[in-house]
């Protein structure tokens, strides 16, 4: 463990057509950001709005409060979040759907969090809540807990894109593009597989949480429901069985 660090942070709220509830999602990147804020903390907000539609942008015309909002058409959320990491000034990013919220206490502990390690980590609440239409709650999985398995990776995901990390780790490895009409998808899990086989580590903050909305017109579901696929790794690739189980 390293010393501790003085770093700040970016915020991320990525937005495309979630109407209103763009606006309790920044609602709580807001509570987060103050909390952290009143500890000492440097957070710099950004909305990055990318191709939205009509009610979702009424929601932020004329905001003036230091957040600086974005426009992008990439009509991909992997790009958003590249594009954001790309064109951050900022130590540390994280970045919230506008459909999700956080704990008020998330960019604190996980910016104290990573202010004791290095760039090679990559930090994950505690529990993942997942509400409307769905009521369950998915403990996180560090990887130095002993059921943790390489192995899994190639059949399921263990995180989400919600994490906070160095901001160089999404700048050298960036998502994957989203391809569901070509039956590909899942860019966060592909993302994971790509920097653990590069040897960053996906670590737990405790005493943590997000709330993750499961819509019924939700990507995730979509690419369920037509049956995606995640890209192809290193990491999945069965020659390489030994090699990232080692």
């Amino acid at each position: 463990m390293t010393a501790e660090k003085k770093l700040n942070v970016e915020v991320v709220l990525t937005a495309h057509g979630e109407g209103a509830m763009a606006a309790v999602s920044y609602s709580s990147l807001l509570q987060a950001a103050q909390y952290a804020e009143a500890r000492g903390i440097e957070v710099h907000k950004t909305i990055v709005l990318d191709k939205p539609d009509p009610q979702t942008s009424i929601i932020f015309e004329g905001l003036d409060n230091g957040t600086k909002i974005v426009e992008t058409d990439f009509g991909d959320q992997g790009f958003v979040r590249n594009s954001a990491a790309q064109n951050s000034q900022c130590d540390l990013i994280a970045f919230l759907d506008g459909d999700d919220l956080w704990g008020e206490n998330w960019i604190f502990e996980a910016h104290a969090f990573l202010s004791q390690r290095d760039e090679t980590t990559i930090a994950h609440p505690e529990f993942n809540w997942f509400f409307q239409g769905v009521s369950s709650v998915l403990i996180g999985m560090d990887q130095d807990d002993p059921n943790f398995n390489t192995d899994f990776l190639r059949f399921g995901n263990y995180w989400d894109a919600m994490c906070m990390a160095y901001t160089s780790a999404h700048v050298a490895i960036p998502y994957c593009e989203r391809q569901i009409k070509k039956g590909f998808a899942f860019e966060d899990w592909h993302w994971n597989c790509e920097t653990v086989w590069q040897g960053f580590q996906h670590k737990i903050v405790n005493d943590t949480i997000h709330f993750k909305r499961r819509r019924e017109n939700s990507q995730t579901l979509e690419a369920s429901g037509t049956k995606s696929l995640m890209p192809a790794t290193e990491l999945t690739a069965f020659s390489n069985l030994n090699k990232a189980a080692a």
